[in-house]
């Protein structure tokens, strides 16, 4: 890790747990605190002095679920702002790398349903590294079972990349005027956040890479949806698409499109290349052939649903290969790579070869729809077929 990366500490837990007095001993910023309730109504990040640690302080869970849904809202804008600003800094410090839970040890009551309310904000950083903070652990005797109690929790949970469990009291707590607990566990739980920084910050920088690609993939998409809605009603033309140039135009903009979305500059001879490869335009033909022998549906029509179809295609798989140029998995300039990679994804494609299964299974329910209509259903069906598996 370089020396002037700091690690991002996500700080979680519920209302009055003591999160901020926590930072407030890590950081040496003053914060304001209070007992039984708590007092952060908005993320606010501190950094400490002594420690290479950087604390995101956030509201806590409560238990009205209006306040558990805002303070989870509240989180992922924070998560949407860290991704957009690795996306438009050469700054090594965005993105969240670790996470404390902090549990009150006083309480002696631990709720799974607390820790899927963790999950749940966290959901984004995937298999992120997060450490159990037993708050408030005054009693001796207690932090056994303390610590058991929270295993417990823990376990009822799945995914979630437990580091460590770690008692703290983190300022000095009076008992009577004779005896005292004094500060302890600060120390272990900063350096055992340290030990894991260089695999925290790798998963961090996957995250934030996944996350990006997520977002460009969502846009990607709607280009993708209007393109295969549009080449339906190209489609329907009284020739075979896969042996004219009438979707060239419409599989164009829908490259381009995609290109832009994700940042990657592109020539007018690798979009020619891949519209033109005999590879892809094989594809097409097999798909038209294999409806030939479908009666009572005109030709045009299911032209038109194939061709829709046969455009998405294009689309996610081009999609897929602007992930693959982003990630440095293949160049730009590889064109021939860049074809075969297509070329198997749009023959590989789901939705495609499932919308030739669906018309031959179910034509006969098909007779006298559009091509429109057609499509619609089939594109339902695959959508319905995706939330089952």
């Amino acid at each position: 890790m370089e020396d002037s990366r700091k690690i991002n500490v996500l700080v979680l837990g519920n209302s009055g747990v003591g999160k901020s007095t926590l930072i407030k001993a890590v950081s040496g910023t003053e914060i304001q605190t209070g007992t039984g309730e708590g007092n952060t109504q908005k993320i606010d990040v501190y950094e400490s002095n002594t420690w290479p640690l950087r604390f995101i302080d956030t509201k806590g869970f409560e238990y009205k679920k209006l306040e558990q849904i805002k303070t989870i809202f509240q989180i992922k804008k924070f998560t949407k702002e860290q991704v957009e600003l690795s996306k438009n800094s050469e700054s090594q410090n965005t993105g969240i790398d670790v996470v404390w839970y902090c549990i009150e040890g006083t309480s002696r009551r631990f709720f799974a349903d607390n820790i899927k309310m963790m999950n749940t904000a966290i959901r984004g950083w995937k298999n992120i590294p997060v450490f159990a903070v037993i708050t408030k652990s005054y009693s001796e005797s207690d932090i056994e079972d303390n610590i058991s109690a929270v295993e417990s929790a823990f376990s009822k949970i799945k995914n979630i990349n437990l580091q460590k469990i770690v008692p703290v009291v983190a300022q000095e707590y009076e008992i009577d005027e004779e005896k005292s607990v004094l500060p302890k566990g600060i120390d272990e739980l900063c350096s055992l956040t340290l030990e894991c920084s260089d695999e925290a910050v790798k998963i961090s920088s996957e995250n934030q890479k996944r996350m990006i690609l997520e977002q460009k993939r969502i846009v990607a998409n709607l280009s993708i949806g209007g393109a295969a809605t549009a080449g339906v009603l190209v489609g329907a033309a009284p020739i075979s698409f896969a042996d004219s140039l009438i979707l060239v135009p419409l599989e164009t903009a829908l490259i381009k499109s995609i290109f832009k979305t994700y940042g990657i500059d592109f020539s007018g001879e690798l979009i020619s290349a891949v519209i033109g490869s005999a590879a892809i335009t094989n594809v097409a033909k097999a798909s038209v052939s294999a409806l030939k022998t479908i009666p009572n549906i005109a030709g045009n029509v299911l032209n038109a649903v194939v061709a829709g179809f046969f455009v998405g295609a294009i689309g996610e798989a081009v999609a897929a290969l602007c992930e693959a140029i982003y990630l440095e998995k293949i160049e730009k300039d590889e064109i021939d790579r860049i074809i075969d990679f297509v070329a198997e994804k749009i023959k590989d494609n789901s939705m495609l070869s499932f919308a030739v299964r669906y018309i031959q299974k179910n034509s006969e329910k098909l007779v006298g729809k559009s091509a429109k209509e057609i499509f619609k259903t089939i594109d339902k069906a695959v959508k319905k077929e995706k939330d089952s598996i």
